[in-house]
């Protein structure tokens, strides 16, 4: 009896030792997540926790942004009062779920997939119906079996990422119940039906996701505003001045130098459309450009609102030339768009078309020899926008080899 009684006494020793390590571990592991703004570094540190006490071979977080459901149900001519649908309904609408899915991407973590495996689930976007069965239903779905449970496409995929069994989990907003992130889990062995104990032992985990997700969106929109002009989504003034410093700096590492060019851009008459149609369509006109400036400049390049309708933009390792060619496609891809908002067009305004001059400034950086600051770089090319603006507007402006004032129209 007393051999028995101590052996008893071990095993409770044993057990309340292991769940102190882990309460232990995950402590650390959700005082480490909230000390970050890194999803990625959140979401990996959630599987490797995982891969340990859930015997978790690999997985994946996709973490959605605007995903409404309703809209998918609109699409498939579902409704969530309507009976829940059968299985086969969910298999022949999984492949249009992908589909609606790949626009709502805003982060994806992989964990213990091969690179080959990581790339097909990118650019498939895979989604099985057991996935969509737990986005539908917001509860989460185990397989666990994929040979009893499956369809051949899913198998197929599930051996080829060794699977045997998963766990598919969906986080949800505090607020509107809508998908914040799906979770995938894939286990070596066939589980047994554990769904209600390892979702309680999930739950935790997800709570820290959605926490996480919510705590990011807030810090990326407050940096956001810190730094960018709201209409526009142009960088503000401040944030322009420290990246010319940091490109001056960069072009003048070289033992040749570097060059880097500033432009003044004007959007031409502009004050017609809050004088003739209202500022909400001034509004109107100042995205649009925004947008076909975004789509047209390098990812090196940095634009920022000036003020009112006058924009200023850096071009690292451009010269005069480059960046003409850069403008020119700026104005293509506006010369023939109607401007105007569609209530505009209604009250019979004729069409209008967004014209705009730009004065750009080249600065060639040699060691050793003195650099204009921003307000002196941004004057010269304010100055050549100036020399548009009397010439007729619709062109740029720039200084040729010989240092005198060159004009190029964009027509």
């Amino acid at each position: 009896m007393g051999r028995s009684l101590a052996v008893q006494l071990k095993s409770v020793r044993a057990q309340l030792y292991r769940e102190r390590l882990e309460n232990r571990r995950r402590n650390e592991l959700f005082s480490s997540a909230i000390r970050t703004n890194d999803l990625r570094e959140v979401g990996a540190q959630l599987y490797r926790y995982f891969f340990e006490y859930f015997d978790v071979n690999r997985g994946d977080i996709t973490i959605l942004t605007d995903y409404d459901e309703r809209e998918f149900f609109d699409r498939v001519g579902w409704m969530p009062r309507r009976r829940l649908p059968s299985i086969s309904w969910y298999r022949s609408q999984a492949e249009g779920h992908s589909a609606y899915l790949k626009g709502l991407v805003e982060e994806q973590i992989f964990i213990g997939y091969t690179a080959e495996s990581e790339k097909i689930i990118r650019e498939s976007l895979f989604i099985e119906a057991s996935m969509l069965e737990c986005m539908i239903t917001k509860r989460p779905r185990i397989v666990n079996s994929v040979v009893r449970e499956l369809s051949m496409e899913e198998i197929a995929q599930a051996r080829h990422q060794e699977t045997r069994s998963w766990m598919n989990w969906t986080v949800l907003h505090p607020d509107n119940s809508k998908v914040l992130a799906k979770m995938h889990m894939s286990f070596n062995k066939p589980r047994q039906p554990a769904l209600k104990e390892l979702a309680r032992r999930l739950l935790p985990f997800a709570d820290l996701l959605r926490y996480r997700i919510l705590h990011t969106r807030d810090f990326r929109r407050a940096k956001y505003l810190s730094e960018r002009d709201v209409l526009t989504g142009f960088y503000l003034r401040p944030i322009i001045v420290k990246r010319w410093e940091r490109f001056v700096e960069a072009a003048g590492h070289g033992r040749r130098g570097g060059v880097i060019s500033v432009a003044m851009l004007d959007l031409d008459f502009f004050k017609r459309f809050n004088d003739r149609y209202g500022h909400d369509v001034g509004d109107a006109v100042l995205k649009r450009f925004a947008l076909a400036v975004q789509a047209t400049v390098r990812v090196s390049d940095v634009v920022g609102r000036y003020g009112g309708e006058e924009f200023v933009a850096l071009f690292p390792g451009a010269n005069s030339d480059a960046v003409r060619s850069i403008l020119q496609r700026v104005h293509d891809s506006i010369q023939d768009t109607d401007v105007l908002l569609a209530s505009a067009r209604s009250r019979g305004s004729i069409p209008e078309r967004l014209r705009f001059s730009a004065g750009i400034f080249t600065l060639r950086v040699r060691p050793g020899s003195p650099l204009p600051s921003f307000d002196e770089a941004v004057k010269a090319a304010d100055d050549l926008l100036l020399r548009c603006k009397e010439s007729g507007r619709n062109c740029c402006a720039f200084y040729g080899r010989s240092r005198a004032v060159r004009r190029y129209r964009f027509d």
